[in-house]
């Protein structure tokens, strides 16, 4: 590649992408509609027909959102300076505290030498065996990182796109995302690389391809807008957080996955708008519960879990409320995750858990063996039975949880692993042979039975963290080049529903960023130089 503005090569790996998109058309060359799923009432009546001009219309609402909270906060924050008052909280900011039960838990683990470090800037560059698996090789430096081979780049890579030159564009434009992590002022190049994709004359040709790039600008406009709010307020909202409604939720969560591009191609391909929409509602909590305990210190007024009414209406974080929390989101993405898996937005989130482990970044694994034991203490057990529910349902319209939810349809049996996996597994052994059953097996041992053991032994080993994080990053490579896309999606949507209510990794992980050092105490969790 001579220069930033060049696109490199499409990799071998991509020329033959599936198109998991479904390209079913009419004659006239209409996308063909792929059906409307029952449930998502408040959802669909949010994101109507999904189209840029609605994403646009939404992504303006979540700015005058997130504006007027921190507008909220500096009218607070000047009235306390007037009357000498130093605490308290403006309208839409509630000042939150641990309870003293989960103060004292922290306090013992610090004592005994659990401490979760601070947030990492997901920086480091993938291994050459992974890229060389993926043909990433002349890939632009910004895309390299585990953060983004394995966030938006590998979410793009399981969707598939109308050619290999396409897809390329596509993960391109979905970097917008890491502007939230400040790979702007580390890739210079970034700016370039995204600007182009935007303009991409072939990729606008493609169905869908004009109206995501479109989508992409609305989603750019809330990301630098919020970033700029952040960066003025940072100083002023420690142990801080915003109140929302039920409705306000969505539409804010909805812009914070910051992937209004892949949102707005999925409706045009013909995917329901409403499931689309709490897809990209659910990526908000899918990240947020990790987060928990970090977004308590540092610069965040949103995060999914201590937004809700149960947290703000008291301004305490009890474990009772986080798992109250926790269930409700546990829920509204069982169907996802179980049903609809093959849908675009769904193979996205799918990724959620993956990236965790993946992006050094959120040291998922070691947040995750923090909280292991507390999250045992309050039930791990496998004969629970899985539920869901929709966000409206889950959810009050004043945003508190309602503790609604009915038994998921097909459930597994909650094995590690499961008779669904197990059966999977099997069916590729008489379909592909023995290296692809071998294949698939391994990946869910990184994916699930590896990591559960790293937990239940309990000792912390980043040399241990490592090797499952780099052993998934290779068994996923090797899948993609393989071509075995859709078993690959169906196994890390399947490890993320047992992640969220089988063995509960998640619920873990929230309790051990409870256990973060404080040092982004004040600061923004991206890179700030």
């Amino acid at each position: 590649m001579n220069s930033v503005i060049d696109r490199p090569p499409t990799p071998p790996s991509l020329q033959d992408v599936p198109r998991s998109w479904d390209e079913r058309s009419s004659e006239d060359g209409d996308m063909v509609s792929q059906g409307v799923h029952p449930g998502y009432t408040e959802a669909r009546s949010l994101i109507r027909d999904g189209s840029p001009d609605v994403i646009s219309e939404l992504s303006f609402e979540a700015l005058r959102v997130v504006n007027q909270i921190f507008t909220s906060l500096s009218a607070t924050r000047t009235s306390h300076e007037n009357s000498g008052d130093k605490g308290g909280s403006g309208p839409g900011i509630t000042s939150l505290r641990l309870s003293p039960s989960l103060q004292q838990w922290r306090s013992d683990q610090f004592a005994a030498g659990r401490i979760l470090p601070a947030k990492g800037h997901g920086l480091t560059r993938s291994s050459p065996k992974v890229i060389h698996l993926l043909g990433a090789e002349d890939w632009p430096r910004p895309l390299l990182t585990n953060n983004a081979l394995f966030g938006s780049v590998m979410a793009n890579l399981l969707i598939g796109a109308h050619d290999g030159e396409t897809l390329y564009s596509n993960f391109c434009t979905d970097m917008a995302f890491y502007y939230e992590h400040g790979y702007h002022k580390v890739f210079p190049e970034l700016g370039t690389v995204l600007r182009d994709a935007i303009r991409d004359e072939h990729a606008l040709m493609t169905p869908g391809g004009k109206e995501r790039r479109t989508a992409v600008e609305s989603g750019l406009r809330y990301i630098r807008g919020k970033i700029a709010l952040e960066e003025e307020y940072k100083g002023s909202v420690e142990n801080k957080i915003a109140s929302l409604d039920r409705r306000t939720a969505q539409t804010v969560f909805l812009q914070e996955s910051s992937l209004m591009g892949m949102a707005a191609e999925t409706v045009v391909r013909g995917f329901d708008p409403g499931a689309a929409m709490s897809d990209l509602v659910f990526s908000s909590p899918g990240t947020d519960v990790i987060d928990v305990g970090s977004d308590l210190a540092n610069s965040e007024v949103l995060n999914a879990f201590l937004n809700t009414a149960d947290v703000t209406e008291s301004g305490i974080v009890s474990e009772e409320v986080l798992r109250r929390v926790y269930n409700a989101y546990a829920y509204t993405g069982a169907r996802m995750f179980t049903e609809r898996w093959s849908e675009p937005l769904a193979r996205m989130c799918a990724t959620l858990y993956t990236w965790h482990i993946q992006n050094d970044r959120h040291m998922f694994l070691r947040r995750a063996i923090l909280g292991w034991e507390k999250a045992k203490k309050g039930g791990l057990a496998k004969e629970q039975e899985q539920r869901e529910a929709d966000f409206d349902e889950v959810f009050d319209e004043g945003f508190h949880t309602t503790g609604f939810s009915r038994p998921l349809k097909n459930a597994c049996n909650g094995g590690d692993p499961c008779d669904h996996v197990e059966r999977l597994i099997s069916l590729t052994l008489e379909e592909g042979g023995k290296e692809k059953q071998e294949l698939l097996a391994h990946l869910w041992w990184y994916l699930s039975t590896g990591p559960i053991a790293y937990f239940e032994r309990g000792v912390i080993s980043k040399e241990r963290e490592d090797e499952l994080g780099e052993g998934l990053r290779i068994a996923m490579a090797s899948c993609y080049e393989k071509g075995w896309i859709d078993e690959m999606a169906w196994l890390l949507a399947h490890a993320g529903q047992h992640a969220w209510q089988i063995n509960r990794v998640f619920e873990a992980a929230m309790f051990g960023s409870l256990l973060d050092d404080g040092g982004l105490k004040g600061k923004l969790d991206r890179i700030d130089r």
